[in-house]
């Protein structure tokens, strides 16, 4: 079969051949930038919740775990293939075009892999072993690497050591993990790791030394928002060795709205008639739920973590407020996050003084951009650049040097 798809980027139309084995997937040259930051910066009405800068990599674009909640049914181009047909779009030689825009930075963040599908996920990961091939280049210029994963069960045991073995000690592994039922995790997340094998990645990591976090994320309205089940979470991320749990309540998004609801009301009818009044608070293209039930999640979830000595925080969870006269994005964590940064572990910028040489964290830096932004303490590095949190990309990048020995008082009078 020789099927081939088109994909739409605005008013021009890309034509693909469609491989089918292992699973159906096309093959996408990696011609744009790969090197970029968060989406939003915190002057974007404040939008930006994330303490610390990544480098964001996505080397799939659709993901086989299918989670019928999963936020990037909500893109266009190639999710809109995934989400519409099922077709995945792999960028190969990803790692290729990363390294070669790394060699030109004096600057540079943890990597993150992945910020909206599974780095992990099969069997794509398994044929082309793009990810891992991405690690391996942050971690041969001495720099971390983060991963988020529902596929615990299919990381490779090398790339767990490398990591733990990294110079610094920034690396850190994060499992969605949304309950301890394995019903529930069929429905909510088809193709990934069953709840043990998640677990079991849990300990893997921590017992090699790495820095692990669960996230309960997205937390379910009337079916995991209680306190047995969010607690039967983070005992056991607990025993298994996780030091820091992120939680958030799932959005209801125009492109995945119906789709969700209809999962709601087949598997959990009980549930239904709660998800049709509380979402009430419309940002972008999804709504998120009343602010007064969220919080109430939150307090519950914060407590519980405090009963088992585990630090939280939230992701992307903010109260629409009016701040100058315009809407403002008031992030939550000010209110309910127990840790230092959002993912819990101190990630600082990393620089470097000549090209020839690897990177290394930048001296008294504990990564908070977001906490300079708000203007809570002074930048160490002395940019008015990532003082500002802002959405990073490559031409950014690009400017940024750093000078540990620079005398920052001057740099202080007019910046802060």
């Amino acid at each position: 079969m020789n099927q081939e798809v088109e994909v739409r980027f605005g008013k021009s139309v890309k034509r693909f051949k469609v491989v089918e084995d292992p699973i159906p997937h096309i093959l996408v040259p990696t011609t744009k930038e790969v090197v970029h930051g968060w989406f939003y910066g915190y002057e974007d009405g404040g939008r930006r919740e994330c303490s610390s800068e990544r480098i964001l990599i996505n080397p799939y674009n659709g993901c086989s775990v299918n989670c019928p909640e999963c936020y990037s049914r909500g893109y266009k181009g190639y999710f809109d293939l995934w989400n519409e047909k099922g077709i995945i779009a792999v960028f190969k030689d990803i790692d290729v075009k990363l390294k070669r825009e790394l060699s030109q930075l004096y600057v540079a963040s943890t990597g993150y892999l992945c910020p909206v599908t599974d780095p992990f996920q099969q069997p794509l990961e398994g044929k082309y072993h793009l990810s891992e091939r991405v690690a391996g280049v942050f971690l041969d210029l001495d720099l971390p690497i983060e991963f988020i994963t529902k596929c615990g069960g299919n990381i490779p045991t090398r790339l767990i050591k490398r990591m733990a073995e990294h110079r610094y000690g920034h690396c850190l592994a994060q499992f969605s993990i949304l309950s301890v039922d394995e019903e529930f995790r069929k429905v909510f997340s088809p193709g990934g790791s069953t709840v043990e094998e998640q677990f079991k990645a849990v300990r893997k990591c921590a017992d090699l030394g790495l820095y692990t976090v669960v996230r309960m994320d997205p937390i379910m309205p009337g079916i995991t928002d209680n306190p047995k089940e969010i607690e039967q979470v983070v005992e056991r991320a607990k025993i298994e060795g996780a030091k820091h749990m992120i939680f958030s309540v799932c959005d209801l998004g125009d492109a995945w709205r119906d789709r969700l609801l209809k999962v709601i009301k087949e598997h959990y009818p009980h549930a239904y008639p709660l998800w049709l009044k509380i979402y009430t608070e419309r940002v972008g293209n999804s709504f998120s739920a009343d602010i007064s039930y969220r919080k109430k999640i939150f307090a519950l979830a914060r407590k519980i973590c405090e009963k088992y000595g585990l630090t939280m925080s939230l992701c992307m969870e903010f109260e629409i407020v009016r701040k100058n006269g315009r809407i403002w994005y008031k992030g939550l964590n000010e209110e309910f996050m127990t840790s230092k940064v959002c993912e819990g572990l101190i990630t600082p910028i990393y620089y470097r003084k000549s090209l020839k040489e690897n990177f290394r964290p930048f001296e008294k830096c504990d990564g908070d951009c977001l906490s300079c932004a708000k203007g809570l303490k002074t930048p160490v590095c002395g940019s008015p650049i990532l003082s500002k949190a802002p959405a990073l990309r490559l031409n950014d990048y690009k400017k940024l040097r750093l000078t540990p020995s620079e005398d920052l008082t001057k740099w202080a009078s007019q910046h802060t």
